[in-house]
């Protein structure tokens, strides 16, 4: 026994589904920027490092 949505329902699904994909996107942009970042500060560390050896 399915529910029938409406078309108002189904558009606020959309909107709210699209609404977590911007979310979902945001914090990706956020983890990539931390993660390029890390990335940098590994090869300053590996540099400095590697004069020592």
């Amino acid at each position: 026994m399915s529910k029938q949505h409406t078309k108002s329902d189904l558009e606020k699904i959309i909107a709210l589904q699209q609404e977590s994909l911007q979310a979902m996107q945001k914090a990706l942009g956020s983890l990539r920027h931390q993660n390029e970042r890390l990335e940098r500060s590994n090869q300053k560390l590996r540099k400095r490092i590697s004069k020592y050896e």
